[in-house]
């Protein structure tokens, strides 16, 4: 047994420790007692009836399944059972499958096993079952009993206290790990930042100037063409090729500078106060702002969903993610899912589509700025890497896949959910 010999003498310690458990020991004691044998039952009984630190209220059955029902009952009424005292040869359950069977139903109750055989074998397969501790019923006294069920109690606490302490670590560690991520990626967005601070006004001048003088060009030429209508030849040849040749001087012009501003954005992130926003809006919003020709787009909401953030980059997030997904869908068949979900203690958005979805290999390298898994020309790569960047600014994340759904690719953001009341942006 793992409980000491009641006549053996103690230290101080000892003698503090018994005082502390018997202290936090419920009063009175609620028992339940899982016995087929009546002198067996009558005997426990008449121990328990002497103790008065803590007293003991007890519950007998005669089965394992009269046990379960009893434990469900008292549960359903909110007065559970402390501690379950149960033999380990009964008439519905041969010894090797009690314990289990009534571990399993008690849930966080302890169960201590009551033996008629002195044999160290079955008592320790009780244990290992899950049983807190084992009594032997010719050596049951009292002090035994006493002792015995509230140790099982204190240990069953101390348990309950460690499982919960595990726990907020648990979430402690997942706010470190996003935290961590925040730091990472702020200071990602801190080297754009610098980077971006030393050329882009050099850049966009430049550029502006550009695609102005290349947007005269096209006019000069076309004019040139009105006044010369007569022009054939080499020179109308020359003439139609100066005027496309700034035609698409221009677009490139603007193209860069739209690279440009897509890298302020990136840099911008999560820029604002944060409250919490009505997620279904922000995706409606969303949706609203892209062009999708050709792609039927899928909107699939629970009835209220809230984070805390800022309405305006998660409409960035996730029109980023829409127009990516339509872009893919325009090679598939056409489809877009956007769908959004409360999972426990976060709300979850995922868009799929039907296209050719990502590389099998190492996928998560599409988050990266400037990496596209798109022919030149039509993406920049920063759509993803934007997204993550507001994601990991709401301390979510996102996770890149293959839609289950529509056979394509299937981003998925997760961020912390909230159940504070909508304040709209300013």
């Amino acid at each position: 047994m793992t409980t000491d010999d009641p006549a053996a003498p103690r230290d101080d310690a000892d003698v503090a420790e018994i005082v502390e458990i018997v202290d936090a020991t419920p009063d009175p004691l609620r028992v339940l007692l899982i016995e087929d044998d009546p002198d067996h039952a009558a005997l426990v009984e008449a121990y328990l009836v002497d103790i008065r630190t803590p007293s003991v209220a007890l519950d007998h059955v005669s089965t394992v399944e009269a046990g379960v029902e009893a434990l469900g009952h008292a549960r359903d009424v909110g007065d559970p059972f402390h501690a379950i005292l149960a033999d380990q040869q009964l008439p519905d359950s041969a010894y090797w499958e009690t314990m289990t069977r009534v571990v399993g139903a008690a849930a966080d109750v302890p169960v201590v096993a009551l033996t008629s055989m002195g044999d160290l074998d079955v008592a320790l397969d009780a244990v290992r079952a899950g049983a807190q501790d084992y009594l032997v019923k010719s050596e049951l006294t009292p002090e035994l009993l006493r002792r015995t069920l509230s140790y099982a109690v204190e240990r069953a606490r101390r348990d309950d206290a460690l499982r919960r302490t595990n726990e907020a670590l648990r979430q402690t560690l997942r706010h470190v790990r996003q935290m961590q991520a925040q730091i990472v990626e702020q200071e990602k967005l801190a080297g754009l930042g610098r980077l971006l601070s030393g050329v882009a006004h050099e850049l966009r001048n430049p550029l502006g100037l550009a695609v102005g003088f290349s947007e005269v060009v096209s006019r000069e030429a076309e004019a040139l063409a009105g006044l010369l209508p007569d022009l054939d030849g080499d020179a109308a040849d020359y003439l139609a090729s100066i005027r496309e040749s700034a035609t698409r001087a221009a677009a490139q012009g603007r193209r860069a500078d739209n690279v440009v501003a897509a890298m302020y954005l990136h840099v911008r992130g999560v820029d604002g106060v944060l409250h919490t926003v009505d997620v279904g809006a922000a995706m409606r919003t969303a949706v609203a702002t892209v062009e999708a020709p050709g792609v039927a787009i899928e909107i699939e909401l629970a009835p209220w969903l809230g984070v805390l953030g800022v309405g305006t980059a998660l409409v960035r997030l996730v029109g980023n993610l829409i127009e990516n997904a339509v872009l893919a869908a325009q090679d598939g068949e056409g489809h877009v899912v956007v769908t959004a979900a409360r999972e426990g203690a976060d709300v979850v958005l995922s868009v799929h589509d039907d296209g050719p979805g990502f590389e099998a290999t190492r996928p998560e390298e599409a988050l990266e700025p400037f990496v596209s898994g798109w022919p030149s020309g039509r993406r920049v790569g920063l759509g993803l890497a934007l997204a993550r960047a507001i994601a990991v600014g709401h301390g979510g994340r996102i996770e890149l896949g293959r839609s289950d759904r529509l056979g394509g690719a299937r981003v998925r953001v997760v961020l912390p959910a909230t159940d504070a009341p909508v304040v709209n942006d300013a």
